[in-house]
């Protein structure tokens, strides 16, 4: 008999199970066997054919954003099924992507062989065992379910293998218990060729190790019931294909995601009455969250309990600590897991959910503990800028400010909320949206930042809670009361906009990301304000007495910066076109373009950004920027700081450089493909609004009608021909790229003809060296894109300068 017959982490159930109960063992969904000595799993299966939900997740992590592997990351929700054959038992993967909802069963049986399963694994059989059997699951569970190796393959980090012999079940994190079974095991990779990039990662970059929790989880049971999704909701959809639907209603089904909340007191809470849930949705903090971390999160999370006030629940939400005997990654507990990497990257909000109907079972929420260093960063970069009574708060403060609306943010992604990239133009009508610190100046000019993040929910999560959550008695009070919920949205102007639709060259201005403004020309004015002050100010005060001087060049990089979501927002205006997730019994208006005056005043802002004034760096703060010392230039050690601004001076930091990489990103941002067409199209209907030739127009005449030779100096110059650099390299792009419409295409080619004409040799022109070869090249470089030899990446096309998330 296996010396371990069960292990839990469950003190008092563990006990129970070595004592070999019987009775307890009957109360066990998937009874667990470990033998010690041959490290075997073995699985009692009683039910086959019955399914349930299997899930991984990864409970060490990689420690690095790119590739994306955290302690904690949650893997799919597959439906799977034990079916006997012979001497194995095959654990089979479900498709319910696609399937029937339907009383014929040939119906339903007809989908289920139209697509396939997928077969995870076979597991022998080793014996009969009251009325199941007993089967050896260690092949499986040792396996890299959750294919670690070829996501870092994908990375070129090296060839990655799993070494078994390396690889074991750890018992103390594994138990089987009413609802779920979790086995925990520790997998070795062996790394062949390993990159560098694994030496600043692991301790010997040829072998990682990883530990990952398979769960086994019983369905819930049929009480649940689906909602349905509406695009201006706020909620994620869970969409499949229901091939027992009619024509008019298409077969794609569209549910939504969210945790399963009934009221104990259905007839209180009809009547109006709060009410406490039968199950309120708990969260846990994990041990390992520190002060003053750990009260920033609690606050944070439990704003939530507003929203689902708003829907009618008292008592519905709450993060709390966890329990002392039980393990983070135990999927019976939601969690914020607290993650760390060596570098910044994104805190995330998955959740596991029924794969049936979208119903949310479980989550692990993933916070990171290097995101705050971003914080203090803008921070230490505001400091020189402030009164003579310092800065309103603290850099702690405004970090904990910032995690707490953080916190908020992704553990409403883990209820069932999506981005609302709308919302800070409805005075910050959602935790939904990605904020940046709101920056004023006061009366005196000085930074304020008294109201940096918003505290609290904002109007469109209550909404959005109300549709997820509202407890509804039947269908029809149901769809009456999601009609009256969407109503309200329209009638308090809170409009939903998530995803690709607030990119960088999206067509939607208030759909822009990481700008606090109810517009974005009083955004731009506002931030274009303070940057001014910041440049103004800005010095070594921005250093700590124990800092090397090249970590103030992140620091003003920030500050250089401070207006580029903003007027990203602006540029929107070009080309613009306003929308709404509109179906057509909401009687919403479906699109609107941006109005001509807007178009116009756009283009003026942008074209104006390429002044010399505009993209200068005063010597003073180019003179504090030294190179990084030896133990902060990288090397093995983990230093390595995405938001210096590379110089290609080298050891020089470079202002002109810094200014064209700006200029560059102005102009490439107006003459984006997409934005150009909308543009011509625009135009085409009405030409009041500006076509992609007057803008083309417009920025030629900002730059290459200005002669630099009559500039003040020679770094304003300088700061005209990077401009005009900009504008040309723009329009090469532009002219070249495929995805751009002929006609605008053939605007560009026209520009570029008349500005090769331009830049011929005049007689008795003087021109000094630097202008006589910024112009020869320029023309060369013309020349070959008509003769068909252009190569943009020879041309002096700059990286945006890269900013971490705030």
């Amino acid at each position: 008999m296996p010396e371990l017959r069960f292990a839990s982490l469950s003190l008092l159930l563990a006990s129970l199970l070595l004592a070999g109960s019987s009775a307890l063992a009957d109360e066990v969904m998937l009874p667990l066997d470990l033998e010690s000595e041959s490290g075997r799993v073995l699985l009692e299966i009683q039910a086959f054919d019955e399914p349930l939900i299997y899930t991984n997740t990864l409970a060490t992590g990689l420690g690095t954003p790119s590739p994306l592997l955290d302690r904690g990351d949650t893997g799919d929700s597959a439906l799977v099924v034990f079916e006997r054959h012979g001497d194995k038992v095959l654990l089979i993967r479900d498709n319910p992507a696609y399937r029937a909802i339907s009383d014929n069963p040939a119906l339903v049986e007809s989908v289920r062989e139209s697509f396939p399963r997928s077969v995870l694994a076979a597991m022998p059989v080793q014996e009969e065992r009251d009325g199941g059997v007993v089967v050896d699951a260690t092949d499986f569970v040792l396996s890299d379910v959750y294919d670690v190796a070829a996501r870092l393959e994908a990375a070129d980090l090296g060839r990655v293998s799993l070494d078994s012999d390396r690889s074991y079940v750890r018992a103390d994190r594994s138990g089987a218990f009413p609802d779920n079974t979790e086995i925990r095991v520790a997998l070795t990779l062996a790394v062949d060729e390993p990159d560098r990039r694994l030496r600043r990662q692991a301790a010997d970059p040829r072998s990682l190790a990883f530990e990952q929790q398979h769960s086994f989880v019983a369905l819930p049971d049929d009480g649940y019931r689906p909602r349905e999704y509406h695009p201006r909701s706020g909620a994620f959809p869970h969409v499949f294909f229901n091939f027992a639907r009619s024509l008019e209603e298409g077969y794609e089904q569209r549910w939504i995601w969210r945790w399963r909340l009934e009221p104990s007191d259905p007839e209180a809470y009809l009547a109006g009455e709060l009410v406490d849930p039968v199950e309120p949705i708990i969260f846990y903090l994990d041990p390992a969250i520190q002060e003053p971390y750990r009260s920033a999160f609690r606050e944070g999370g439990n704003w939530w309990a507003e929203a689902f006030e708003a829907a009618g629940f008292s008592n519905a939400f709450e993060v709390r600590d966890l329990p002392e005997d039980a393990d983070p990654m135990d999927i019976r507990y939601n969690m914020l897991v607290w993650v760390h990497r060596n570098e910044r990257g994104p805190s995330v909000g998955p959740n596991y959910r029924d794969p049936r109907t979208g119903e949310i079972i479980s989550a692990k929420t993933r916070m990171d503990s290097f995101r705050s260093l971003v914080n203090h960063d803008l921070w230490m970069g505001f400091l020189p800028a402030a009164g003579p009574d310092g800065l309103a708060v603290s850099s702690e403060e405004m970090a904990m400010a910032r995690r707490r609306q953080h916190t908020a943010h992704e553990i409403g992604h883990s209820l069932g909320m999506a981005h609302n990239f709308i919302a800070a133009t409805r005075d910050r009508a959602s935790v939904m949206d990605y904020p940046v610190p709101l920056v004023r100046l006061d009366d005196d000019g000085h930074v304020d930042l008294s109201d940096a993040y918003a505290e609290g929910i904002g109007e469109f999560d209550k909404l959005a809670i109300r549709y997820a959550y509202t407890w509804f008695p039947d269908d029809e009070s149901e769809r009456q009361g999601l009609a009256e919920i969407l109503a309200e949205m329209a009638e308090h102007d809170q409009p939903f906009i998530t995803g690709g639709h607030a990119a960088d060259d999206g067509s939607y201005p208030g759909a822009t990301r990481w700008v606090e403004g109810n517009d974005m020309f009083s955004a731009y004015e506002r931030t274009r304000a303070v940057r001014q002050v910041l440049l103004e100010h800005f010095d070594d005060r921005a250093l700590g007495d124990d800092e090397p001087y090249v970590v103030l060049q992140r620091r003003f990089a920030h500050v250089y910066m401070h207006h580029r979501t903003a007027l990203i927002g602006v540029i929107k205006h070009v080309g613009g076109y306003a929308f709404s997730y509109a179906l057509k019994r909401d009687g919403l208006d479906p699109t609107r373009p941006v109005p001509a005056d807007d178009q116009y005043r756009a283009l003026d802002e942008a074209v104006a950004a390429l002044e010399p004034s505009e993209l200068r760096i005063r010597d003073r703060i180019a003179d504090l920027m030294a190179p990084a010392p030896m133990g902060w230039d990288g090397g093995w050690q983990w230093y390595v700081d995405p938001g210096a601004i590379e110089s290609p001076g080298d050891t020089l930091f470079d202002p002109v450089d810094v200014a064209h990489r700006w200029s560059f990103e102005i102009v490439t941002r107006l003459l984006e493909p997409a934005r150009m067409t909308r543009s011509a199209s625009q135009h085409a209907r009405n030409d009041d609004v500006p076509a992609p030739g007057e803008v083309m127009d417009r920025l030629i005449a900002a730059t290459w009608e200005r002669d630099a030779g009559a500039a003040a100096d020679g770094h304003d110059a300088a700061l005209i021909r990077v401009a005009q650099r900009s504008v040309l390299d723009g329009l090469l792009d532009l002219a070249g790229n495929a995805r751009a419409v002929f006609s605008v295409r053939a605007a560009a080619e026209a520009r570029l003809h008349e500005l090769a004409e331009s830049l011929e040799p005049r007689r008795r022109e003087r021109l000094s060296d630097e202008e006589a070869a910024h112009r020869r090249l320029a023309r060369a470089d013309i020349e070959r894109y008509f003769e068909g030899r252009d190569d943009p990446a020879s041309r002096p096309r700059p990286e945006p300068i890269a900013l971490p998330w705030p």
